[in-house]
C-alpha cells in the first residue's frame, strides 16, 4: 500500500505516468497497474487520461492527496521522534521569500532558537509563490512571504511592515526589475505606470545582485529600504508600504511546531 500511495502522490504532482516511472525508477506499465489496483481498492476513479501521456485528477484524487500529505506529516513526525527520542528534537523548515529572508529572519532567528531549543531549524530562501508551493507540498512547516497569498488550509497573519523606496541615481538609464513572481515586482510595475517611466528594463532575479548594481551606479528600482547599503542614494518622496506575512498550517498534535506557530503570531510582529 505504501508503494501505491507513493506512486499516486508522484502521479498527482507530475500528471504524467512516464515521468512518474522515471522519477521512481520503475516501468510505466507498473505505474499504470498500481494506480489501477489502488482505484479498485478505493472504489473511485483517481485520474482521467488527457492525451497520450498527460492525466487530470478527479475530486477524489484531490481529496486523497490532501489526506496523504497529512498522513505523511504524521509518519515523518513519528520517524523524527524515533531518531530524537532521547533529545526530544524536532526539525522545522521555514521557507522565506527573498526579502523576508534577508531583512526579517535575521532579526527573529535568535529569539526563535532561544524559545524553542529542541527545534532544529532549517531555513530556505525563494520567492513568495515558491514558498506557498513548498507549504502546499508539505516541504516546509512555516512560510514567510511578502505577498498576500492565501490557501484554504493555511492560516496567514501579518508580522512586519516593510518600507519600499525609489533607489538608484536619478540619471540612471535603465530600470532594474525582479521577475513577475517576486513580491517586489508589483510595486516596480505600479511605479512605472504611475510615473509614466519608460526606461529600458534589465530583469534581475536577485535582490542581492540588484544591490550590487545600484552600488555601481547602475539602474533605478523600487526596493526595500532595509536592503540598501551606505552609498546607495534613494528618494524619500517615493515610498510604498507593504506587509510581510507568516503562513502556518496545523501539525501533529504532539509537534512543538504548533506552539512555535502560536509564539510567532503572538510575539513576532
Amino acid at each position: 500500500m505504501f508503494q501505491r500511495f507513493t506512486i499516486f502522490m508522484q502521479a498527482y504532482k507530475l500528471r504524467n505516468f512516464s515521468e512518474v516511472a522515471n522519477t521512481l525508477f520503475i516501468s510505466q506499465p507498473t505505474v499504470s497497474v498500481q494506480l489501477k489496483k489502488l482505484e479498485e481498492e478505493l472504489h473511485v476513479t483517481l485520474f482521467i487520461r488527457q492525451g497520450p501521456k498527460e492525466v487530470i485528477s478527479t475530486e477524489e484524487a484531490d481529496y486523497l492527496y490532501r489526506q496523504l500529505l497529512n498522513l505523511r506529516d504524521e509518519w515523518d513526525h513519528v520517524l523524527e521522534q524515533l531518531q530524537h527520542i532521547k533529545e526530544k528534537k524536532e526539525v522545522c523548515v521555514i521557507a522565506c521569500s527573498n526579502t523576508c529572508a534577508t531583512n526579517y529572519m535575521p532579526r527573529i532567528y535568535r529569539d526563535l532558537q532561544d524559545a524553542f531549543p529542541n527545534i532544529i531549524f532549517e531555513l530556505k530562501q525563494m520567492n513568495s509563490d515558491d514558498v506557498m508551493k513548498q507549504m502546499e507540498q508539505h516541504e516546509a512547516h512555516i512560510g514567510l512571504i511578502e505577498k498576500p497569498l492565501m490557501h484554504e488550509t493555511f492560516r496567514r497573519f501579518p508580522i512586519f511592515e516593510d518600507e519600499l523606496v525609489l533607489a538608484g541615481k536619478k540619471d540612471a538609464t535603465q530600470w532594474l526589475m525582479r521577475e513577475s513572481e517576486s513580491g517586489i515586482y508589483y510595486y516596480n510595475q505600479r511605479f512605472l505606470e504611475e510615473q509614466n517611466v519608460h526606461l529600458p528594463i534589465l530583469k534581475v532575479n536577485s535582490n542581492a545582485l540588484i544591490v550590487e548594481l545600484l552600488k555601481q551606479g547602475e539602474g533605478l528600482t523600487i526596493l526595500s529600504k532595509d536592503s540598501l547599503v551606505p552609498g546607495i542614494p534613494y528618494d524619500k518622496h517615493y515610498t510604498y508600504h507593504r506587509l510581510f506575512y507568516c503562513v502556518t498550517r496545523t501539525h501533529p498534535a504532539t509537534s512543538q511546531i504548533n506552539d512555535l506557530n502560536a509564539y510567532i503570531e503572538k510575539n513576532m510582529h
